[in-house]
């Protein structure tokens, strides 16, 4: 028994060594949870477009879950997990260049910067997500006049002017399915989403949450005086009430 306790120590004190600190534990409560971040950074660079990517018009929503640190750094940026189809199967080509895009928004992450959150006076950690949306069709060739262009508008949230929430559906009440459900959408010159496609979230929740972004309308957004597409994300919070201790 003293052996096994040796053991573990010595193994804590490697990780120590090697890393400076004790692993990071999720009840950590120094740390928050500052959900999405986009509009709370101070610099937020963009990912540089691969061109595979670009040039295969292959785009979307990534989702980078990051953790900063008191001073407002990031210290952490991974590619948000995303449902796994045809497990044991090689990569497709698809698969391949989205990967493309995850790997330059995580690298974009790692840049991002931040004013230090504090809590009583005391600073602390933040942890939260980053989205970045590709557009594919922007390839750097020149547009005809006659072709209406497409903005990145980034997470348009707070943005719309009537933002219908979804329904709950009730296969995912059954199994108890919660998390955020991100939905790329593209607004025409009018305000109106012609197109809503989830990005990221639960199987279970993400038909409803494009059906609530079809319904979202937006102010007209101009460019130069003149009404342009916009394509951004909109996302959706799915939680569950707890029940209350008696």
């Amino acid at each position: 028994m003293k052996g096994i306790v040796i053991a573990f120590l010595l193994c804590i004190a490697g990780m120590i060594s090697a890393s400076g600190q004790l692993p990071y534990h999720e009840e950590d409560p120094t740390i928050i949870n500052g959900g999405i971040l986009n509009g709370k950074a101070i610099s937020l660079p963009k990912p540089v477009y691969p061109d595979e990517a670009r040039l295969a018009k292959v785009g979307g929503a990534i989702v980078v879950d990051i953790l900063i640190d008191e001073a407002g750094n990031v210290i952490s940026a991974k590619r948000a997990a995303s449902p796994k189809v045809g497990n044991g199967e090689e990569m497709t080509e698809a698969e391949r260049l989205k990967a493309l895009l995850e790997d330059a928004s995580e690298y974009a992450a790692w840049q991002a910067r931040f004013s230090p959150t504090r809590i009583s006076g005391n600073p602390v950690k933040v942890r939260g997500r980053i989205i970045y949306n590709f557009v594919a069709d922007e390839d750097g060739t020149p547009v005809s006049d006659d072709v209406i262009r497409t903005v990145n508008g980034g997470v348009l949230n707070s943005k719309a002017v009537s933002l219908p929430q979804p329904v709950y559906p009730p296969a995912a009440l059954a199994v108890r399915a919660e998390g955020t459900v991100n939905v790329t959408v593209t607004v025409n010159e009018n305000g109106k989403v012609v197109s809503a496609t989830a990005a990221s979230g639960h199987p279970l929740l993400q038909a409803a949450a494009v059906n609530a972004a079809k319904g979202a309308r937006f102010a007209p957004t101009l460019l130069n005086g003149e009404p342009v597409n916009v394509s951004g994300v909109i996302t959706y919070d799915f939680a569950l009430s707890r029940p209350k201790d008696k």
